[in-house]
Protein backbone atom coordinates (compact mmCIF):
# COMPACT_ATOMS: atom_id res chain seq x y z
CA UNK A 1 0.00 0.00 0.00
CA UNK A 2 0.88 0.85 1.65
CA UNK A 3 1.06 3.80 2.01
CA UNK A 4 1.27 5.02 -1.25
CA UNK A 5 -0.31 7.74 -3.40
CA UNK A 6 -3.52 6.15 -5.16
CA UNK A 7 -5.44 7.91 -8.17
CA UNK A 8 -9.17 6.77 -7.72
CA UNK A 9 -12.34 8.40 -7.04
CA UNK A 10 -12.46 6.68 -4.02
CA UNK A 11 -9.05 7.64 -3.02
CA UNK A 12 -9.73 11.48 -3.19
CA UNK A 13 -12.38 11.45 -1.52
CA UNK A 14 -11.27 9.83 1.76
CA UNK A 15 -8.26 12.40 1.49
CA UNK A 16 -10.69 14.93 1.64
CA UNK A 17 -12.94 13.54 4.34
CA UNK A 18 -9.68 13.13 6.13
CA UNK A 19 -8.28 16.65 5.81
CA UNK A 20 -11.86 17.96 6.97
CA UNK A 21 -11.97 15.54 9.99
CA UNK A 22 -8.33 16.66 10.57
CA UNK A 23 -9.12 20.01 10.80
CA UNK A 24 -11.86 19.47 13.14
CA UNK A 25 -9.35 17.58 15.41
CA UNK A 26 -7.01 20.26 15.14
CA UNK A 27 -9.46 22.47 16.73
CA UNK A 28 -10.70 21.14 19.53
CA UNK A 29 -8.18 18.98 20.40
CA UNK A 30 -8.38 15.17 21.00
CA UNK A 31 -8.23 15.17 24.71
CA UNK A 32 -10.57 12.88 26.80
CA UNK A 33 -13.09 16.16 27.92
CA UNK A 34 -13.77 16.54 23.97
CA UNK A 35 -13.94 13.45 22.88
CA UNK A 36 -16.57 11.85 25.10
CA UNK A 37 -14.12 11.13 26.83
CA UNK A 38 -12.24 9.20 30.30
CA UNK A 39 -13.31 10.67 33.56
CA UNK A 40 -9.60 9.47 34.61
CA UNK A 41 -8.10 13.16 33.29
CA UNK A 42 -9.25 14.34 36.68
CA UNK A 43 -6.72 12.42 38.35
CA UNK A 44 -3.55 12.53 35.76
CA UNK A 45 -0.36 13.40 37.49
CA UNK A 46 0.90 16.68 36.50
CA UNK A 47 -2.39 16.74 33.85
CA UNK A 48 -2.58 15.47 30.66
CA UNK A 49 0.49 14.53 28.56
CA UNK A 50 0.07 16.24 24.86
CA UNK A 51 1.81 13.86 22.25
CA UNK A 52 2.06 15.87 18.84
CA UNK A 53 1.86 13.46 16.05
CA UNK A 54 3.10 13.94 12.59
CA UNK A 55 1.26 12.23 9.63
CA UNK A 56 0.43 11.97 5.97
CA UNK A 57 -3.04 13.58 5.43
CA UNK A 58 -5.63 10.83 5.73
CA UNK A 59 -2.98 8.33 6.76
CA UNK A 60 -2.41 7.15 10.61
CA UNK A 61 -2.99 7.60 13.40
CA UNK A 62 -6.59 8.63 12.48
CA UNK A 63 -8.82 10.65 14.52
CA UNK A 64 -10.80 7.46 15.26
CA UNK A 65 -7.69 5.57 16.36
CA UNK A 66 -6.56 8.66 18.88
CA UNK A 67 -10.20 9.38 19.84
CA UNK A 68 -10.58 5.49 21.20
CA UNK A 69 -7.19 5.50 22.51
CA UNK A 70 -8.22 8.58 25.27
CA UNK A 71 -11.36 6.60 25.76
CA UNK A 72 -10.84 2.85 25.91
CA UNK A 73 -6.89 2.81 27.05
CA UNK A 74 -5.27 6.27 28.52
CA UNK A 75 -7.42 9.37 29.60
CA UNK A 76 -4.50 10.68 30.89
CA UNK A 77 -2.87 11.20 26.94
CA UNK A 78 -3.78 14.22 24.47
CA UNK A 79 -3.27 14.75 20.64
CA UNK A 80 -2.02 17.35 19.01
CA UNK A 81 -1.91 16.42 15.51
CA UNK A 82 0.19 18.16 12.00
CA UNK A 83 -0.80 17.09 8.55
CA UNK A 84 1.03 17.00 5.68
CA UNK A 85 0.79 16.27 2.05
CA UNK A 86 2.13 12.67 1.50
CA UNK A 87 4.67 13.74 -1.13
CA UNK A 88 5.76 16.42 1.33
CA UNK A 89 6.07 13.91 4.93
CA UNK A 90 9.81 12.95 3.87
CA UNK A 91 10.77 16.76 4.07
CA UNK A 92 8.60 17.32 7.24
CA UNK A 93 10.46 14.50 8.91
CA UNK A 94 14.24 15.68 8.23
CA UNK A 95 13.11 19.67 9.32
CA UNK A 96 11.11 18.79 12.78
CA UNK A 97 13.21 15.48 14.03
CA UNK A 98 15.76 17.95 14.07
CA UNK A 99 14.52 20.54 15.87
CA UNK A 100 13.50 21.53 19.28
CA UNK A 101 10.08 20.78 18.59
CA UNK A 102 10.17 17.20 17.63
CA UNK A 103 6.53 15.08 17.56
CA UNK A 104 6.23 12.36 19.69
CA UNK A 105 4.50 10.18 17.17
CA UNK A 106 5.42 9.38 12.97
CA UNK A 107 2.87 8.07 10.96
CA UNK A 108 5.01 6.86 8.09
CA UNK A 109 5.61 4.39 5.42
CA UNK A 110 7.38 1.26 7.04
CA UNK A 111 9.89 0.90 4.44
CA UNK A 112 11.66 4.11 6.19
CA UNK A 113 11.95 2.57 9.35
CA UNK A 114 15.75 1.22 8.52
CA UNK A 115 16.80 5.10 7.49
CA UNK A 116 14.76 6.55 10.21
CA UNK A 117 16.10 4.24 13.07
CA UNK A 118 19.46 4.97 11.50
CA UNK A 119 18.70 8.37 11.92
CA UNK A 120 17.92 8.11 15.71
CA UNK A 121 14.41 9.66 14.75
CA UNK A 122 13.18 6.27 15.79
CA UNK A 123 12.52 5.48 19.80
CA UNK A 124 13.41 1.18 19.63
CA UNK A 125 10.33 -0.54 21.27
CA UNK A 126 11.50 -3.87 22.51
CA UNK A 127 11.20 -2.70 26.38
CA UNK A 128 7.62 -2.60 25.52
CA UNK A 129 6.52 -5.42 23.26
CA UNK A 130 3.71 -7.26 24.19
CA UNK A 131 4.49 -11.07 25.59
CA UNK A 132 4.63 -13.46 22.28
CA UNK A 133 4.35 -11.00 19.74
CA UNK A 134 6.89 -11.85 17.70
CA UNK A 135 5.25 -15.18 17.66
CA UNK A 136 2.50 -13.53 16.50
CA UNK A 137 3.72 -10.78 13.91
CA UNK A 138 3.99 -11.61 10.22
CA UNK A 139 7.47 -12.47 9.54
CA UNK A 140 7.75 -9.38 6.65
CA UNK A 141 6.50 -6.70 8.88
CA UNK A 142 9.00 -8.11 11.46
CA UNK A 143 11.69 -7.43 8.88
CA UNK A 144 10.61 -4.30 7.94
CA UNK A 145 9.97 -2.88 11.37
CA UNK A 146 13.24 -3.82 12.88
CA UNK A 147 16.83 -2.37 12.25
CA UNK A 148 20.00 -3.65 13.93
CA UNK A 149 18.38 -6.04 15.74
CA UNK A 150 15.80 -4.10 17.15
CA UNK A 151 12.14 -3.22 17.03
CA UNK A 152 11.07 0.26 15.76
CA UNK A 153 7.53 -0.15 14.47
CA UNK A 154 5.03 -3.31 15.20
CA UNK A 155 2.97 -2.31 12.25
CA UNK A 156 -0.91 -1.84 12.29
CA UNK A 157 -1.84 -2.69 8.81
CA UNK A 158 -0.41 -4.53 5.62
CA UNK A 159 -1.22 -4.26 1.87
CA UNK A 160 -0.43 -6.09 -1.09
CA UNK A 161 -1.06 -6.33 -4.85
CA UNK A 162 -3.23 -8.70 -6.59
CA UNK A 163 -5.09 -9.04 -10.44
CA UNK A 164 -8.16 -7.59 -10.19
CA UNK A 165 -9.87 -9.15 -13.15
CA UNK A 166 -13.19 -7.74 -15.31
CA UNK A 167 -15.15 -11.54 -15.27
CA UNK A 168 -17.62 -10.25 -17.66
CA UNK A 169 -14.77 -8.80 -20.00
CA UNK A 170 -12.60 -12.56 -19.67
CA UNK A 171 -15.53 -14.40 -19.57
CA UNK A 172 -16.47 -12.97 -23.23
CA UNK A 173 -13.35 -13.67 -24.34
CA UNK A 174 -12.92 -17.43 -22.87
CA UNK A 175 -10.50 -16.90 -20.47
CA UNK A 176 -10.54 -18.44 -16.88
CA UNK A 177 -8.67 -16.43 -14.53
CA UNK A 178 -6.75 -18.18 -11.79
CA UNK A 179 -8.19 -18.28 -8.23
CA UNK A 180 -6.33 -20.19 -5.95
CA UNK A 181 -2.43 -19.24 -5.34
CA UNK A 182 -1.40 -22.96 -6.16
CA UNK A 183 -2.78 -22.05 -10.06
CA UNK A 184 -0.91 -18.38 -9.92
CA UNK A 185 -0.46 -17.43 -13.72
CA UNK A 186 3.29 -16.84 -14.97
CA UNK A 187 3.60 -13.31 -16.64
CA UNK A 188 3.71 -15.08 -19.86
CA UNK A 189 0.29 -16.88 -19.23
CA UNK A 190 -1.39 -13.40 -17.89
CA UNK A 191 0.17 -11.22 -21.07
CA UNK A 192 -1.60 -13.83 -23.54
CA UNK A 193 -4.95 -13.73 -21.53
CA UNK A 194 -4.57 -10.27 -21.70
CA UNK A 195 -3.97 -9.67 -25.40
CA UNK A 196 -6.75 -11.85 -25.82
CA UNK A 197 -9.33 -10.07 -24.00
CA UNK A 198 -7.44 -6.52 -25.24
CA UNK A 199 -10.14 -4.35 -27.81
CA UNK A 200 -8.57 -2.52 -30.46
CA UNK A 201 -4.51 -1.94 -31.82
CA UNK A 202 -2.05 -2.74 -29.05
CA UNK A 203 -0.63 0.71 -27.67
CA UNK A 204 -3.56 2.32 -28.01
CA UNK A 205 -7.09 -0.01 -28.09
CA UNK A 206 -10.45 1.03 -26.77
CA UNK A 207 -10.23 -1.76 -23.81
CA UNK A 208 -6.27 -2.33 -22.32
CA UNK A 209 -5.81 -5.64 -21.52
CA UNK A 210 -4.08 -4.00 -18.02
CA UNK A 211 -5.17 -0.81 -17.12
CA UNK A 212 -2.07 1.73 -16.95
CA UNK A 213 -1.04 2.16 -13.52
CA UNK A 214 -2.91 4.33 -10.57
CA UNK A 215 -0.10 3.98 -8.26
CA UNK A 216 2.51 6.42 -6.98
CA UNK A 217 2.27 9.40 -9.86
CA UNK A 218 0.44 7.61 -12.03
CA UNK A 219 3.18 6.63 -14.35
CA UNK A 220 5.31 3.51 -14.97
CA UNK A 221 7.81 2.67 -12.47
CA UNK A 222 6.88 2.34 -9.07
CA UNK A 223 9.13 -0.16 -7.17
CA UNK A 224 5.89 -1.29 -5.03
CA UNK A 225 4.49 -2.58 -8.47
CA UNK A 226 7.00 -2.47 -11.26
CA UNK A 227 9.65 -3.94 -9.41
CA UNK A 228 7.95 -7.40 -8.73
CA UNK A 229 8.98 -8.11 -12.50
CA UNK A 230 12.56 -8.01 -11.79
CA UNK A 231 12.80 -9.65 -8.54
CA UNK A 232 10.52 -12.44 -9.32
CA UNK A 233 13.05 -13.44 -11.86
CA UNK A 234 15.33 -14.20 -8.85
CA UNK A 235 15.06 -17.19 -6.78
CA UNK A 236 15.96 -16.96 -2.91
CA UNK A 237 16.69 -20.51 -2.90
CA UNK A 238 19.44 -20.65 -5.24
CA UNK A 239 23.17 -20.52 -3.89
CA UNK A 240 23.84 -17.09 -2.04
CA UNK A 241 26.74 -16.12 -4.59
CA UNK A 242 24.44 -16.19 -7.81
CA UNK A 243 22.93 -13.86 -9.38
CA UNK A 244 19.09 -15.85 -9.47
CA UNK A 245 19.45 -15.21 -5.65
CA UNK A 246 20.49 -11.81 -5.69
CA UNK A 247 18.48 -10.84 -8.26
CA UNK A 248 15.23 -11.98 -5.76
CA UNK A 249 16.30 -9.31 -3.25
CA UNK A 250 17.84 -6.34 -6.00
CA UNK A 251 19.95 -5.15 -3.04
CA UNK A 252 22.50 -6.86 -0.77
CA UNK A 253 21.89 -7.80 2.63
CA UNK A 254 23.52 -5.02 4.60
CA UNK A 255 21.33 -2.38 2.28
CA UNK A 256 24.97 -1.29 0.72
CA UNK A 257 25.50 -2.53 -2.82
CA UNK A 258 23.36 -2.68 -5.82
CA UNK A 259 25.76 -3.72 -8.36
CA UNK A 260 25.39 -7.27 -9.60
CA UNK A 261 21.94 -7.43 -7.13
CA UNK A 262 19.97 -5.21 -9.63
CA UNK A 263 21.56 -5.21 -12.91
CA UNK A 264 21.98 -8.73 -13.03
CA UNK A 265 21.26 -10.75 -16.56
CA UNK A 266 17.82 -12.06 -15.15
CA UNK A 267 16.78 -8.64 -13.89
CA UNK A 268 17.89 -7.31 -17.20
CA UNK A 269 15.54 -10.39 -18.72
CA UNK A 270 13.05 -9.39 -16.70
CA UNK A 271 13.08 -5.75 -17.34
CA UNK A 272 12.66 -6.61 -21.01
CA UNK A 273 9.75 -8.24 -20.74
CA UNK A 274 8.46 -5.44 -18.44
CA UNK A 275 8.80 -3.68 -20.75
CA UNK A 276 7.15 -5.49 -23.92
CA UNK A 277 3.97 -4.46 -21.93
CA UNK A 278 4.33 -1.04 -23.10
CA UNK A 279 5.88 -1.18 -26.13
CA UNK A 280 5.41 -3.50 -29.35
CA UNK A 281 3.15 -6.05 -30.93
CA UNK A 282 2.12 -7.79 -27.27
CA UNK A 283 1.83 -4.16 -25.41
CA UNK A 284 -1.69 -4.56 -23.19
CA UNK A 285 -1.52 -1.28 -21.36
CA UNK A 286 -0.35 2.17 -21.82
CA UNK A 287 2.86 4.87 -20.46
CA UNK A 288 0.10 7.28 -20.93
CA UNK A 289 -2.40 7.07 -17.69
CA UNK A 290 -5.96 6.69 -17.52
CA UNK A 291 -6.88 7.01 -14.02
CA UNK A 292 -10.26 4.21 -13.12
CA UNK A 293 -9.80 2.31 -16.44
CA UNK A 294 -10.33 -0.52 -14.94
CA UNK A 295 -13.83 1.04 -12.71
CA UNK A 296 -15.08 2.29 -15.87
CA UNK A 297 -14.78 -0.73 -17.72
CA UNK A 298 -11.66 -0.32 -20.23
CA UNK A 299 -9.73 -2.59 -18.72
CA UNK A 300 -9.46 -6.44 -18.38
CA UNK A 301 -7.18 -6.34 -15.83
CA UNK A 302 -5.30 -4.34 -13.23
CA UNK A 303 -2.92 -4.35 -10.23
CA UNK A 304 -4.25 -2.63 -7.26
CA UNK A 305 -4.18 -3.31 -3.59
CA UNK A 306 -7.03 -3.62 -1.55
CA UNK A 307 -8.45 -0.11 -2.02
CA UNK A 308 -9.65 -0.90 -4.97
CA UNK A 309 -12.38 -3.25 -3.36
CA UNK A 310 -14.00 -0.28 -1.37
CA UNK A 311 -13.98 1.77 -4.83
CA UNK A 312 -15.42 -1.18 -7.21
CA UNK A 313 -18.15 -1.30 -4.46
CA UNK A 314 -19.15 2.07 -4.50
CA UNK A 315 -18.78 3.08 -7.87
CA UNK A 316 -21.60 0.55 -8.36
CA UNK A 317 -19.82 -1.08 -11.55
CA UNK A 318 -22.15 -2.90 -13.86
CA UNK A 319 -19.99 -5.74 -14.60
CA UNK A 320 -19.28 -8.79 -12.55
CA UNK A 321 -15.11 -8.66 -11.03
CA UNK A 322 -13.04 -10.66 -8.95
CA UNK A 323 -9.21 -11.02 -7.87
CA UNK A 324 -6.16 -13.47 -8.93
CA UNK A 325 -3.14 -13.44 -7.47
CA UNK A 326 -0.19 -11.49 -8.65
CA UNK A 327 1.58 -13.36 -11.81
CA UNK A 328 5.09 -13.81 -11.49
CA UNK A 329 8.12 -14.53 -14.00
CA UNK A 330 9.84 -17.44 -12.04
CA UNK A 331 9.21 -16.95 -8.34
CA UNK A 332 5.74 -15.56 -6.66
CA UNK A 333 6.42 -12.39 -4.63
CA UNK A 334 4.75 -9.77 -3.18
CA UNK A 335 5.76 -6.38 -1.59
CA UNK A 336 4.72 -5.40 1.67
CA UNK A 337 4.69 -2.07 3.24
CA UNK A 338 1.77 0.13 4.42
CA UNK A 339 1.68 3.70 6.71
CA UNK A 340 2.65 2.91 10.32
CA UNK A 341 3.48 4.19 13.45
CA UNK A 342 6.84 5.09 15.65
CA UNK A 343 7.48 6.80 18.68
CA UNK A 344 10.12 9.72 18.44
CA UNK A 345 13.48 9.05 19.94
CA UNK A 346 13.29 12.48 20.85
CA UNK A 347 9.80 12.79 22.73
CA UNK A 348 9.49 14.21 25.90
CA UNK A 349 7.38 11.51 26.91
CA UNK A 350 9.25 8.62 25.20
CA UNK A 351 6.96 6.08 27.86
CA UNK A 352 3.45 7.66 26.76
CA UNK A 353 4.67 7.55 23.48
CA UNK A 354 5.67 3.96 23.04
CA UNK A 355 2.88 2.85 25.04
CA UNK A 356 0.25 4.05 22.46
CA UNK A 357 2.07 2.44 19.84
CA UNK A 358 2.23 -0.49 21.01
CA UNK A 359 -1.68 -0.23 21.93
CA UNK A 360 -3.08 0.65 18.25
CA UNK A 361 -0.95 -1.93 17.24
CA UNK A 362 -2.05 -4.92 19.24
CA UNK A 363 -5.15 -5.76 21.05
CA UNK A 364 -8.62 -4.57 20.81
CA UNK A 365 -7.56 -1.41 19.09
CA UNK A 366 -5.68 -3.39 16.21
CA UNK A 367 -8.70 -5.97 16.00
CA UNK A 368 -10.97 -2.84 15.55
CA UNK A 369 -9.35 -1.31 13.32
CA UNK A 370 -8.88 -4.08 10.98
CA UNK A 371 -12.46 -5.14 11.01
CA UNK A 372 -13.72 -1.60 10.44
CA UNK A 373 -10.91 -0.85 7.68
CA UNK A 374 -10.69 -4.07 6.00
CA UNK A 375 -7.41 -3.17 6.14
CA UNK A 376 -4.67 -6.31 6.60
CA UNK A 377 -3.62 -6.88 10.31
CA UNK A 378 0.02 -7.42 10.73
CA UNK A 379 -0.88 -10.30 13.52
CA UNK A 380 -1.91 -13.81 12.93
CA UNK A 381 -4.52 -13.36 15.91
CA UNK A 382 -6.00 -10.95 14.36
CA UNK A 383 -6.37 -12.32 11.60
CA UNK A 384 -8.00 -15.35 12.67
CA UNK A 385 -10.59 -14.07 14.75
CA UNK A 386 -12.20 -11.56 11.85
CA UNK A 387 -13.96 -13.97 9.26
CA UNK A 388 -14.01 -11.37 7.22
CA UNK A 389 -10.59 -11.71 5.34
CA UNK A 390 -10.85 -15.60 5.24
CA UNK A 391 -13.51 -14.95 2.31
CA UNK A 392 -13.17 -13.40 -1.09
CA UNK A 393 -11.95 -10.85 -2.30
CA UNK A 394 -9.63 -10.10 1.19
CA UNK A 395 -8.99 -13.62 1.66
CA UNK A 396 -6.34 -13.50 -1.55
CA UNK A 397 -4.76 -10.46 -0.04
CA UNK A 398 -3.97 -12.29 3.37
CA UNK A 399 -3.16 -15.75 1.54
CA UNK A 400 -0.33 -13.81 -0.83
CA UNK A 401 0.60 -12.20 2.56
CA UNK A 402 1.57 -14.73 4.67
CA UNK A 403 2.79 -17.17 1.99
CA UNK A 404 4.67 -14.55 -0.86
CA UNK A 405 5.00 -11.51 1.07
CA UNK A 406 8.42 -9.72 1.04
CA UNK A 407 9.67 -6.15 2.08
CA UNK A 408 10.90 -3.59 -0.36
CA UNK A 409 14.45 -3.96 -0.66
CA UNK A 410 15.51 -2.60 2.96
CA UNK A 411 18.35 0.01 3.20
CA UNK A 412 18.91 3.13 5.23
CA UNK A 413 18.94 5.33 2.35
CA UNK A 414 15.40 3.66 0.51
CA UNK A 415 13.81 6.94 -0.11
CA UNK A 416 16.66 7.25 -2.75
CA UNK A 417 16.75 4.12 -3.72
CA UNK A 418 13.04 3.91 -4.52
CA UNK A 419 13.28 7.25 -6.57
CA UNK A 420 15.97 6.27 -8.58
CA UNK A 421 15.18 2.77 -9.80
CA UNK A 422 11.46 4.04 -10.25
CA UNK A 423 13.33 6.56 -12.66
CA UNK A 424 14.83 3.90 -14.33
CA UNK A 425 11.62 1.17 -14.84
CA UNK A 426 10.32 4.55 -15.66
CA UNK A 427 12.21 4.99 -18.48
CA UNK A 428 12.41 1.57 -19.85
CA UNK A 429 8.40 1.17 -20.07
CA UNK A 430 9.33 4.15 -21.86
CA UNK A 431 11.50 2.76 -24.59
CA UNK A 432 14.95 2.95 -23.17
CA UNK A 433 17.30 0.22 -23.07
CA UNK A 434 16.95 -2.21 -20.24
CA UNK A 435 20.68 -3.09 -19.15
CA UNK A 436 21.61 0.87 -19.35
CA UNK A 437 18.76 2.02 -17.52
CA UNK A 438 20.06 -0.40 -14.60
CA UNK A 439 23.45 0.21 -14.91
CA UNK A 440 22.76 3.72 -14.45
CA UNK A 441 20.62 3.10 -11.40
CA UNK A 442 23.51 1.25 -10.10
CA UNK A 443 26.06 3.61 -10.81
CA UNK A 444 24.00 6.70 -9.40
CA UNK A 445 23.08 4.16 -6.03
CA UNK A 446 26.56 3.29 -5.41
CA UNK A 447 28.06 6.24 -4.24
CA UNK A 448 24.88 7.30 -2.22
CA UNK A 449 24.48 3.94 -0.51
CA UNK A 450 28.39 3.79 0.91
CA UNK A 451 27.29 7.18 2.93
Amino acid sequence: MRDFPILTRHRRGVAVTAALATAALTLVGCSPGNSGGNSNAQGCDGGPATLKVLRATGQLPTDQQLSAYTTKTNGCVKFDVTDVPFGQYADKVSVLSASSNAPDIYGYDMPNTANYAAQGILLPLDDHLPAGWKDDVLPATLTEGSYDGKVYTMGIQQDVLSLYYNKTLTDKAGIEVPTTLDKTWTWEQARDAMLKCQQGTPGNPTVYGLAPTQLGSGTPGPIYSDLLFLRSNGDPKAPKDSSAYKTFYAISPDGNAVDGWLNTPEAVDAATFYQSLYKGPKAVTSVTGRPNAFLDGKACFEMFPTAQVDALKEAKVPFKWGNSPLPYIKTPIVHTGAISIGASAKSKYKDQAAKFVVALSSGDLAKQYAKDTLRMPTLNSVYEGLPEFHQAPQSMFYKQLQERGAPRPPTTHFSQYSQIVEEALKNIAYGSDPKSQLDQAVSQLTPLLSQ
